[in-house]
């Protein structure tokens, strides 16, 4: 198996995870380890323990890493396509 080097942000997840979901130290560690993919994803701005939270719900429900990455492509794809006000709405905000 392939050794992952966490960030010291990352070790926060996981202690974060042993401190407050009842992970032992070595199995919130490999929490991460499967997440990872996803934590470096979302971009490590939220504190330590609210991905721990999600990687403990996410865990409870049976989401897979590729599953949460793939709705996350889906909302990026949803936002790209968004294109802002439309017409209608404009005259209406325009008109208020």
């Amino acid at each position: 198996m392939t050794r992952v080097r966490l960030s010291s942000y990352e070790r926060g997840i996981a202690e974060a995870l042993a401190g407050g979901y009842g992970y032992t130290p070595k199995a919130a560690r490999e929490l991460v380890v499967e997440y990872i993919m996803v934590v470096r994803r979302l971009g490590g701005y939220e504190q330590c323990g609210h991905y721990a939270e999600l990687l403990d719900r996410a865990k409870r429900a049976g989401l897979t890493p590729s599953q949460w990455i793939q709705r996350i492509i889906e909302i990026e794809q949803g936002e790209a396509r968004d294109r802002g006000i439309g017409e209608e709405q404009r005259h209406y905000l325009q008109t208020k």
